[in-house]
């Protein structure tokens, strides 16, 4: 580990949009090719919507398939273990929660010297019943990932102490790293309706806006049904739904029965979250079951948007004092719906937040400064525990 670039494999599930995937295609950009190399392993999907664009930066992409059986586990491990030997690389950076103790102990074994930990979540509870098999997979993942890691990072206080316990930050190999977002994406101020045309939505209208995956800890049934109890109180309202995944047809099918199918719109995946939350969105809300540091909170508030959110959620996403409202999930329908209804009917003003984010580790300069900080320590210290 003498010699740059630094040798880095990031590994993924896959590349398509996602919190944890545009963090890392921003910091990756802002890391200098000559002293950091950056590959990129996947094993839910392959290349994804970023591929392209890491390939055109030098970034090397490989796919290998992860199948459920203990077979397909045999096979991604052969597999994954010749890419290291193939790729000789100084880090192993792995990101997410379920698999990182198995990724960071096949590392080990292949003799990666630096095998880093990245928690971005707070997941494996989601409020209803986890099977044991579940709860015992996840318990030995976190052993692994805290025997096999030489450094551990947690995009929030709680989503580290997740998978390294609560203590987590007393260790001096852990270090906290928040998410930044490129805030240059939220300086141009647009109309509040240049979007909303394009989506048919009225000049007039009040939107509720919502950005994530359809998942299960984005809790979408419950925010239709909170929308759904707006919309008998406020004729004017439409709920603006962005994003694509597997639960997304059961949600259309709930908002049917429900009948409020004609006032949620399903834009699906986009490219253009600033602007959508910029220009076409009211108040954004995002009642989920458990989360990391979602980046999608961080843009909504440098587009200036009220926040309504399930008080899971870390506070340190929070830039300045009321500019996130927390609600419990215990908590009703009719109270997350009055809280929506409130923030509606008050002042249409958008405080900016870009001046106080410029200056925060939420800015993606300073997070990928941070990135590339923890990069160089564990080359020196590698370096020097060598004599190279």
């Amino acid at each position: 580990m003498g010699e740059y670039p630094i040798r880095i494999l990031q590994v993924v599930g896959s590349l398509n949009r996602g919190g944890i995937e545009t963090w890392l295609r921003d910091a990756v950009a802002r890391l200098p090719q000559e002293r950091y190399q950056c590959d990129f392993c996947t094993y839910r999907s392959e290349s994804g919507a970023y591929g392209a664009e890491l390939q055109d930066r030098g970034c090397c992409l490989h796919y290998i398939r992860l199948g459920s059986s203990p077979m397909a586990f045999v096979r991604f491990a052969k597999r994954f273990r010749r890419l290291l030997r193939q790729g000789r690389y100084d880090v192993v950076h792995c990101h997410g929660l379920l698999l990182v103790g198995v990724i960071l102990l096949l590392a080990w074994v292949g003799n990666t010297p630096v095998r880093i930990a990245h928690a971005h979540g707070t997941g494996g509870g989601t409020g209803r019943v986890v099977s044991v098999v579940n709860q015992l997979g996840l318990a030995l993942n976190r052993v692994m990932a805290r025997a096999f890691s030489t450094y551990g990072i947690g995009c929030s206080t709680e989503a580290g102490a997740a998978l390294f316990g609560r203590r987590w930050l007393q260790n001096s190999k852990h270090k906290l790293i928040h998410c930044g977002i490129d805030l240059q994406l939220f300086e141009v101020v647009k109309s509040l309706n240049s979007e909303r045309a394009g989506l048919g939505i009225g000049p007039e209208a009040k939107v509720i806006g919502h950005v994530g995956n359809f998942s299960v800890a984005k809790n979408h049934r419950f925010l239709v049904e909170v929308a759904a109890r707006v919309f008998q109180k406020r004729a004017d309202t439409v709920l603006l739904l962005v994003g694509g995944g597997n639960l997304r047809p059961t949600i259309e099918r709930r908002c049917v029965e429900l009948g409020i199918e004609r006032r949620v719109i399903f834009a699906g995946v986009s490219s253009r979250v600033p602007d959508l939350m910029s220009s076409a969105m009211d108040v954004f809300m995002l009642p989920s079951l458990h989360e990391g540091l979602p980046l999608v909170l961080l843009e909504a508030q440098a587009a200036g948007l009220p926040c309504i959110v399930s008080d899971i959620v870390s506070r340190e996403v929070m830039i300045s004092d009321g500019s996130i409202l927390f609600l419990p999930l215990s908590a009703d329908i009719e109270a997350w719906s009055s809280t929506v209804l409130s923030v509606l009917e008050s002042s249409t003003v958008r405080p900016s937040l870009l001046s106080a984010m410029r200056h925060s580790d939420f800015n993606i300069v300073a997070s990928a400064k941070r990135l590339g900080d923890l990069y160089d320590d564990a080359h020196a210290g590698r370096a020097a525990c060598t004599g190279v």
